[in-house]
């Protein structure tokens, strides 16, 4: 819908004379702008402040009110005169920043689509089927949104929190889209491995096979697209990346109880480790925590058993109290 047609339905709106179709359109755009924060918008007090004084102006063009009003009518104007604001303002920040309102358009086109939610808990560890043959393992703590209309017509999920293993049933007409908190790794036939743990402060895509492109939330491709072997990390703090070549195919080796960490940070230590027994670890000194590790965690050894493993690499101790452990 063009701004002139816009305009001509909102003051039929603000009048009364707009059809029920046509108030249920107004009412559906005022809903998709009155979550966005000013701020978000427009970067700056000042550039909302003007924004709004022109948008009082706007809103004057349209709506004159009376100048007496019936106590029992009185709240029945107040609200329809916040309604008439709300939805000039969406007029408004339509025609001012018209790149942001198709983000907005498409995230509330989104929040209709209802989803399978799959989430696992400490050392649980699902494989799912999706309706194209696609295989996905989720691993521990981790969260997968799934459209119940995916395939129809795109092949697009969500990664909100944790790890999870794909191997994508090959569909050049339908290129399957995983969505991990900013990034989006796009594939048509292939295997990989998304961590996207939010602890981290980072993500991860690691190609077992085949070939993907990773993207950041502007949609710009970060890399060539990745290959066997090759593994993508975002930092989500600094919106950098690096790319590592020759990569371990343990990489996914969680799907069988065995998570192989090779010169490993001690977060990703104390991650694997939480995942695996639901035990926080941490480090007694700045030093333990810069060391790096190698070593394989399994789901199949005792809690003090892989501590003593841990342990041995820099010849450390460790202390536990309840459901926190020190390593010293």
């Amino acid at each position: 819908m063009d701004n002139k047609t816009f305009k001509q339905l909102l003051r039929r709106y603000v009048s009364g004379s707009a059809s029920d179709s046509e108030k249920k359109t107004i009412d559906t755009w005022y809903d998709s702008y009155r979550e966005l924060d000013d701020a978000e918008v427009f970067g700056c007090e000042a550039e909302s402040a003007r924004i709004g004084s022109q948008l009082h102006t706007e809103v004057s063009g349209h709506w004159m009110p009376p100048k007496r009003i019936p106590y029992r009518g009185y709240l029945a104007y107040a609200a329809s005169a916040l309604m008439v604001l709300g939805v000039s303002w969406a007029v408004f920040f339509q025609e001012q920043n018209p790149a942001a309102h198709r983000t907005a358009q498409a995230a509330s086109s989104s929040a209709t689509l209802t989803y399978q939610q799959v989430e696992t808990a400490v050392g649980q560890v699902k494989k799912i089927t999706l309706p194209d043959g696609s295989m996905v393992w989720v691993n521990a703590l981790s969260s997968l949104r799934v459209p119940k209309s995916f395939g129809k017509p795109t092949r697009a999920l969500y990664l909100d929190e944790g790890e999870a293993y794909f191997e994508v049933a090959h569909d050049p007409s339908k290129p399957f889209v995983v969505h991990s908190r900013g990034l989006s790794t796009r594939v048509l036939g292939t295997a990989f491995n998304v961590n996207a743990y939010k602890r981290l402060g980072s993500i991860s895509v690691t190609v077992t096979h085949g070939k993907v492109a990773v993207a950041d939330s502007n949609q710009h491709q970060l890399a060539a697209p990745l290959t066997e072997a090759q593994q993508l990390i975002f930092d989500t703090r600094s919106g950098s990346h690096t790319l590592n070549e020759g990569v371990s195919h343990t990489t996914a080796s969680w799907r069988e109880g065995a998570t192989h960490l090779r010169d490993a940070s001690f977060e990703n230590v104390a991650l694997a480790f939480f995942n695996t027994y639901g035990v926080e670890l941490k480090a007694g000194s700045q030093a333990i925590h810069d060391h790096r590790y190698s070593l394989v965690i399994r789901t199949t050894n005792r809690l003090d058993e892989t501590l003593r493993i841990i342990c041995s690499i820099h010849q450390n101790q460790f202390r536990r109290k309840d459901y926190e452990v020190i390593i010293y």
